[in-house]
């Protein structure tokens, strides 16, 4: 007879996001679940960046990595043009994660608050009742066998697989699949060099739409000689990033006598998040909501945040004794208000990017066309003002490209327009297909412009 167990949140997956998530519900006094892949003394392995922004901490009060948990303090970042020959620097303060560590003390945290942790564990199907997740079936590997996990709220915190979103019907609003052309396809290495780096507070960003189509290669100290080195490109060209960081990369000085720590690959979504982040009873948050930043894909604060508002959604619905689309439906406007907004808006300044040759590149960063604090002011609220646009163009007779200075003037108005119309996302299920049909038109709106211009 298969072993049944009740929960009032099941959560697949143990990730930054599920965790979060789990403590955050244990300590509220419901009782949660989380299903993770990993053995326990893995959990927290992931293939990323490993860097996150520091004022994510305070914002979801989230104690700030410490000790061994950080492996160095971040100041800036630094964004090199495809030549190389020229920089944008935006200042901010953040970590480069020890992602295991991190990952452990929220798994201890999320045991000390009264989560249950099944590790070593997979989702195999979910049951389906009145248009209502009853039941999770998994295989726990601890025991061998299969359990039912019966649950009032099921969480999907599986990551860019949508482990349990994609095994829902595809009516369903959450159950939206993912192009390829809206991930990155990445690789990384941990090495340790032969020689200190330089300036190792600053993170390090490369454009070059000959080496990384659609993407970017990072070199991301964690120390005075330790790096977090990898690349990401567009999906859906077919390209191999192991090949590319090989080819381009690694015949770098800076990695001659390197060692190799540690490798691996990933998917990362970058584009806008997903249409709605509940559906039922069923809520997704993190990768597996495409919650990553558009522009270079980091995922840690984002996937966080997600979290927050999903608990706060849940708890919203426990207390009012009733689950549903609509009691859960202001998990939206909590995470759209705190990141989701600008998130949309960006995902318009990937499609400019992804647009854009190495010359227009070269020419935008060594021109300083967006100087180093407009772009802060970009990447921190998703806004790129007409009025910074309208000054270039006044000084159109003095400035070659005066195509791309038009484009640009595109893309001001695309990423307002964005912007203003995730802030007006509707206040309950049944305004969202006209929204997000008109969320639809100013996508084709935006690329039928720059194709012409």
């Amino acid at each position: 007879m298969v072993a049944r167990e009740r929960y009032d949140v099941v959560i697949i997956g143990g990730g930054v996001s599920g965790l979060f998530l789990s403590r955050l519900i244990a300590e509220k006094g419901y009782s949660v679940a989380v299903v993770e892949m990993k053995p326990m003394n893995k959990i927290g392995e992931k293939i990323c960046g490993d860097a996150v922004s520091r004022k994510y901490f305070a914002k979801l009060g989230l104690k700030e990595p410490m000790g061994n948990e950080v492996e160095n303090v971040v100041k800036k970042v630094r964004i090199y043009s495809p030549s190389e020959k020229a920089v944008l620097t935006v200042k901010g303060e953040g970590f480069e994660l020890n992602r295991k560590t991190f990952g452990q003390r929220l798994l201890k945290e999320a045991l000390e608050s009264g989560a249950i942790v099944l590790d070593n564990s997979y989702l195999k199907k979910a049951i389906i009742r009145n248009d209502v997740v009853t039941e999770v079936t998994i295989h726990d590997g601890n025991r061998g066998k299969d359990v039912v996990l019966e649950g009032r709220v099921f969480v999907d915190a599986s990551g860019v697989s949508g482990a349990l979103r994609t095994k829902l019907p595809n009516h369903w609003w959450i159950s939206e699949k993912i192009n390829a052309s809206e991930t990155a396809v990445a690789y990384r290495e941990i090495r340790v060099l032969s020689k200190d780096i330089e300036d190792y507070d600053a993170l390090r960003i490369y454009l070059s739409q000959k080496i990384t189509p659609g993407g970017y290669w990072w070199f991301f100290p964690k120390g005075p000689r330790k790096v977090n080195i990898g690349l990401g490109v567009q999906g859906g060209r077919g390209l191999n990033p192991i090949r590319i960081f090989y080819e381009y990369i690694v015949p770098r000085k800076v990695l001659k006598e390197s060692k190799i720590v540690s490798y691996g690959s990933g998917v990362v979504p970058t584009r806008k998040p997903l249409k709605t982040l509940a559906f039922s009873n069923v809520l997704v948050i993190g990768d597996a909501a495409f919650t990553a930043n558009p522009i270079h894909g980091g995922g840690i604060g984002p996937s966080l945040t997600s979290a927050w508002a999903a608990f706060k959604a849940i708890v919203n619905a426990l207390e009012l004794g009733m689950v549903s689309t609509e009691t859960l439906w202001i998990v939206n406007k909590l995470y759209i208000e705190a990141y989701g907004a600008k998130q949309g808006s960006l995902d318009f300044l990937r499609i400019f990017l992804q647009h854009l040759s190495d010359n227009d590149l070269n020419y935008l960063i060594e021109k300083k066309v967006i100087s180093d604090d407009e772009f802060l002011e970009i990447s921190t609220t998703g806004d790129l003002r007409l009025s910074l646009v309208e000054k270039m163009l006044k000084a159109i007779k003095f400035i070659r490209r005066t195509s791309l200075l038009f484009k640009l003037r595109i893309l001001a108005d695309y990423m307002k327009k964005a912007k203003q119309h995730y802030m007006a996302y509707p206040n309950s299920p049944e305004g969202l297909p006209k929204w997000e049909s008109k969320l639809l038109k100013l996508y084709r709106g935006f690329e039928s412009k720059l194709s012409i211009t």
